[in-house]
This record gives structure tokens, C-alpha cells and sequence, in this order.
């Protein structure tokens, strides 16, 4: 039986505290940089924004790639028109998705300048997802490890960290 307890804990406890560590450094980076966000207090509203939404884009994606994994319409490298088309649909509704926040942005501040820096940070960010899922499905997923177990997990805590150096990226290049 592929799916047990034992095995699910024994794959499970050593990446999530790992994880937890993680969380704590990104924590410390949005801490030693927190007067860049309440200089423009709007600003604070886009971290749980980016994070949540590149979270779930990630989620996404890592679920349909953990199953096509096991299903095997997916291989466990880098070819396929399968993770190639998965990839393009995860980059779509990510644009889609972080365009809408943007006008909504703009709605609300009329700044183009936190337009650019959301609908930025957000494409950066799920350029890192793609670029932390797609490893972690296929290494996991070679290693016998099941990729449900791991993948998402791994995915939310790089979404967490990622979206805060996104957006301090974008604050820089914006000039905010």
C-alpha cells in the first residue's frame, strides 16, 4: 500500500520542520525591512495578497503535477507536452489573475507605480513557484517519495519567503 501513516509522517516530519525554519527566516526578512511596507501602509495589504494568490496558483499547479506523476501522463523530466501546456496555463491564470489585483489596486490608489509592483511581484513570484515545483515534484517523485506530501507543503513556505523578496525587488526597481 503506497499510502500508509508511517510512511506519510516519516516523509512528512523532516520537510515540514525544515519549513518551519524557513517560515521563521522569512519572518526575520519582513521584519528587518518592515519601514520600506509602512512607508506606504497600502503596501502591507500586498503581502497576504501575493502570497495567497502565487500560493494557490502553486498549489495548483503542484497538485496537477504530483498527479500526473502517478497517473503517468507526466514524466518525470523536464520534456512533455503535458508539464509544458500545465506550465503555460499556470503563467495565464497568474497574469490574469495579478491584472485584475492590479486594477483593483489602481481602483483603489489611482498609482500606477503599485500597479506595476503587484502585477510584477506577482509574475516574479510565480515564475519562483514554477521554478521550486516542478524540481520538487520530479526529485520527490524519483526518490519514491510521494510528491503530495511534499510538494505543496514546500510550495506555500517558498511562496511565503519569495513574495516578500518579490515585493521588496519590485519596491526598489519602482522606486517606491
Amino acid at each position: 500500500m503506497f499510502y500508509s501513516m508511517k510512511k506519510i509522517l516519516k516523509d512528512s516530519i523532516p520537510i515540514l520542520s525544515l519549513l518551519m525554519i524557513i517560515q521563521i527566516f522569512g519572518g526575520q526578512i519582513l521584519n528587518a525591512h518592515l519601514e520600506k511596507f509602512l512607508m506606504l501602509p497600502i503596501l502591507l495589504m500586498f503581502i497576504p495578497m501575493v502570497n495567497g494568490v502565487c500560493g494557490n496558483i502553486g498549489s495548483i499547479l503542484g497538485a496537477r503535477v504530483s498527479s500526473g506523476l502517478h497517473v503517468g501522463y507526466i514524466t518525470p523530466d523536464l520534456r512533455g507536452k503535458e508539464l509544458r501546456e500545465n506550465i503555460i496555463g499556470v503563467l495565464i491564470l497568474s497574469l490574469l489573475t495579478f491584472g485584475f489585483l492590479g486594477c483593483l489596486v489602481y481602483v483603489i490608489s489611482f498609482s500606477f507605480k503599485l500597479v506595476v509592483i503587484m502585477i510584477g511581484a506577482g509574475m516574479l513570484l510565480t515564475l519562483g513557484v514554477i521554478c521550486l515545483c516542478i524540481p520538487t515534484a520530479m526529485i520527490s517523485f524519483r526518490r519514491g517519495v510521494d510528491p503530495d506530501t511534499v510538494v505543496i507543503p514546500i510550495l506555500t513556505t517558498g511562496a511565503d519567503v519569495l513574495g516578500i523578496l518579490c515585493l521588496l525587488l519590485m519596491i526598489k526597481l519602482v522606486g517606491i
